[in-house]
């Protein structure tokens, strides 16, 4: 299984200084799960307003996330490949090597935001995020937590998400959604009741229900309060994050994602509504 690092993350790891390997999981944390998950809500909400991303366009946002995320659990599940050796490891990393999902991730977050955001030029927008996605990929190797194969591969598959996703949505949201409940579904099957599984089961179901909620109150245009929705968003996020890391079982788990996944996507028509 070494072969998957071409020598790289041996060479890469073992070149990076003992003081500089804090700095390293600094910028590994913008792929991380946590920023993954937390940027595009906070985003729909503060953008819409702003006038850089449209409520739609933040919907399709949400929706692209929750197949990345799903994408990584099933992948993992299915091909369980195993990290570097500890030896050659900076920091402790849990779970399975291949593909990474901090590469899938960021190619998911940040391609998504230079897809969908209305600022600057698009060049400039694709450049900024393919930046972002290097330097998160080449802290995994510089962690010694991923080989060269797991982040290129991880990558592609970010990539081919954003792509994917942005055609489907492009007539009808609701897809996008429906296509994360299928593959998180998928990602149960496969991987099991696991705590990563369920949450991206639930935060795909709650995405979904509260398109539907968009949808039906005419509200895919509206934008929510600002105030009150990223205070909502962090509540609702929060709450879901606890759930993860006190060891809730399966039900809390998937309860506290559908409710956090509806909140980020149908706030806007409850604000409204509740005028």
């Amino acid at each position: 299984m070494t072969g998957r690092g071409v020598g790289v993350t041996d060479a890469i790891a073992g070149s990076v200084p003992d003081p500089l390997v804090g700095a390293v999981v600094v910028l590994t944390t913008l792929g991380s799960g946590y920023v993954v998950a937390g940027a595009p809500p906070v985003a729909a909400v503060l953008g819409a307003r702003a006038g850089v991303l449209g409520r739609r366009d933040g919907a399709r946002l949400l929706a692209m996330v929750g197949v990345g995320l799903a994408a990584i659990v099933f992948l993992k599940g299915v091909f369980a490949a195993p990290r570097p050796p500890a030896s050659v490891a900076h920091v402790m990393a849990h779970g399975t090597g291949f593909p990474s999902g901090h590469a899938i991730g960021s190619a998911v977050l940040y391609g998504g935001l230079a897809a969908l955001l209305d600022v600057g030029g698009r060049r400039q927008r694709y450049a900024a995020g393919a930046a972002m996605v290097v330097v998160v990929s080449a802290t995994r190797l510089a962690l010694g937590v991923h080989y060269l194969v797991d982040v290129v591969a991880g990558a592609g598959v970010g990539v081919a998400v954003v792509g994917g996703v942005l055609a489907v949505t492009r007539q009808r949201v609701g897809y996008g959604f429906g296509l994360a409940v299928m593959l998180a579904a998928g990602a149960v099957a496969v991987a099991g009741p696991t705590t990563d599984a369920v949450a991206a089961l639930g935060g795909a179901a709650g995405g979904l229900v509260g398109w539907w909620i968009v949808a039906a109150r005419g509200a895919v245009g509206r934008a929510a309060r600002p105030m009150a929705g990223a205070g909502a968003v962090v509540v609702a996020g929060g709450v879901a994050a606890a759930s993860v890391g006190v060891g809730a079982g399966a039900i809390p788990v998937f309860g506290a994602h559908a409710a956090a996944g509806a909140v980020f996507v149908g706030l806007p028509a409850t604000q409204n509504f509740s005028r």
